[in-house]
């Protein structure tokens, strides 16, 4: 029997194709900690690192000292932590969110505003590669923090393998007459070599008509994608909703990757309950054997 030309190369092809995928699934996960003693040394290292990430909670300040003036400005109820490896490099991260909030006027801060921050801080700190917690500086991006309660699953593996996480970002003003504005910020961060960089890809823009205490509608006005494509500057929101970008922002592969998230005074109250609380939660992403 005679097996074309054609047909060798091709399965020669696909022969290889798998192989490389078969390879980098494996050294894309070699590092993940699976290891319960490995991640309870690592735990532990956060858990008396308390001195150092202490300081984001105002209350718990050193007398006369003030390490973050900004998060003066933050709601201490709506600070949340997370534990995590999201660069996938066998080294945890401890993640802090904090938000500010409307200032509540009973019977005149319309009920579903409320939950809505107006600015979103965060801070991440990594045990390194010396074994101990520090913080990870944070690239400038001219745009502000986002939210990462609301960090989508792992989106892919880039081919240096650094893992971007989509994150949509959702913020409220109100301006001088009272009126309020709605900004959803479509955010992607990433932690690769030590530092934390957050790119702006997409902005859209809405307010509020406020009908009753209880009852508001929100009205969008448009949306820009910042890819450099004039055509995607202030669009219809309807026309956004078509994009092949907003169809990509919120691709979810399974199985999903997974933070948990927990209350800043569950952290205060026990740190080694807690942080092995959230750990257990994380769940690292899968794509196409990577992850």
């Amino acid at each position: 029997m005679k097996i074309s030309l054609k047909k060798t190369i091709a399965a020669a092809l696909v022969l290889l194709t798998l192989t490389a995928a078969s390879v980098s699934a494996k050294s894309s996960t070699a590092r993940h900690i699976t290891s319960p003693a490995a991640a309870k040394k690592q735990l532990n290292t956060i858990a008396k690192a308390e001195p150092l990430w202490k300081d984001e909670f105002v209350a718990r300040w050193d007398a006369g000292q003030t390490p973050q003036p900004h998060l003066l400005n933050y709601d201490p109820t709506q600070t949340r932590f997370a534990v995590t490896d999201l660069d996938g490099n066998g080294r945890m991260e401890l993640l802090f969110r904090h938000a500010a909030m409307l200032p509540v006027a009973e019977g005149i801060t319309p009920e579903p505003l409320r939950n809505i921050p107006t600015a979103i801080a965060m801070a991440v700190y990594e045990v390194g590669t010396d074994g101990r917690l520090a913080r990870l500086p944070e690239a400038e991006n001219g745009y502000g923090a986002p939210d990462l309660m609301d960090l989508y699953a792992l989106h892919h593996v880039n081919a240096d393998g650094t893992r971007p996480y989509n994150i949509c970002t959702r913020t409220i003003t109100e301006d001088e007459h009272g009126h309020y504005h709605g900004t959803v910020a479509y955010q992607q961060i990433a932690l690769a070599d030590g530092v934390v960089t957050c790119k702006l890809l997409a902005e859209e823009n809405s307010y509020y008509n406020v009908y009753d205490i209880d009852r508001i509608e929100e009205v969008p006005l448009y949306v820009s994608i910042y890819d450099g494509d004039p055509s995607h500057i202030e669009m219809n929101p309807a026309d956004f909703a078509l994009t092949g970008f907003y169809q990509d922002f919120y691709w979810i592969y399974t199985p999903p990757s997974a933070v948990h998230w927990m209350s800043g005074d569950e952290l205060n109250r026990d740190p080694q309950e807690a942080l092995a609380a959230s750990w257990a939660g994380f769940v690292y992403g899968v794509i196409d054997g990577k992850g």
